[in-house]
């Protein structure tokens, strides 16, 4: 049974781990609206960066800080116009993207997508269960779709926590650490590498940096998570 302290403290983690990618995952994963920009008038949303913080003025607290400016812009129809017109260039087209949001793009020379990396993205969500829609027409190794498999996995560890299968916990935060590890974390920091270099600043590029230091932070609560005792 897992002693009462860490559960509690698990918990708080797990649920803020499960809400935040579900928040990336809607993020990169659809063109922003109303509905969206909403999102942050929720305290719970804000508290979930904040949580992530470590210091006063590291770029979670400032993510926490600039997601609350969001509540007075999300019915200025300008300012929806222009994150629109960001989301487009960025993530849909049909000019090229100044930093494709696919991981394909950056474990191949060429740039191209539906590589040999795609295909072993696409086996590690078979293996926890997952297809993505639209399979198999679509790059399984998309931004939006890799954060909704990392929010599956973070849901499942939740319910493993709930249910009190440690085995099952162990298992999803292994998972999860070794997606971060070794993909995510390999080519989300190329992209905003990339992103830097572009003419763009309103407010996916923010995203994109605040979403790299969320995953940092979750490699290393996810390591101490595995090495406590339960």
């Amino acid at each position: 049974m897992i002693p009462q302290e860490t559960r509690e403290t698990f918990e708080v983690i797990l649920s803020s781990r499960v809400l935040l990618y579900k928040i990336f995952h809607k993020t990169f994963g659809r063109e922003p609206d109303e509905a969206y920009l909403s999102l942050f008038d929720d305290d719970a949303v804000i508290q979930s960066f904040a949580l992530f913080s470590v210091k006063e003025d590291d770029t979670m607290a400032k993510a926490a800080a600039f997601l609350t400016g969001l509540r007075t812009r999300s019915a200025d129809p300008e300012y929806l116009s222009k994150l629109h017109h960001e989301y487009m260039r960025l993530f849909v087209g049909p000019q090229k993207l100044p930093a494709p949001p696919w991981e394909s793009v950056y474990r191949s020379h060429q740039g191209l997508l539906f590589q040999e990396s795609t295909l072993t993205i696409r086996e590690i969500y078979r293996k926890q269960g997952f297809e993505t829609e639209g399979y198999p027409r679509v790059a399984d190794d998309s931004l939006a779709l890799e954060m909704d498999f990392m929010g599956r996995m973070a849901e499942r560890a939740l319910e493993a926590l709930h249910a009190d299968n440690t085995e099952a916990l162990k298992e999803a935060l292994t998972v999860s650490e070794s997606f971060l590890h070794v993909h995510l974390l390999f080519w989300v920091p190329k992209m905003l590498e990339k992103l830097n270099g572009s003419a763009f600043r309103l407010f996916y590029p923010q995203m994109i940096k605040i979403l790299l230091a969320f995953m940092e932070l979750d490699l290393e609560l996810i390591r101490d998570m595995l090495k406590a005792e339960l």
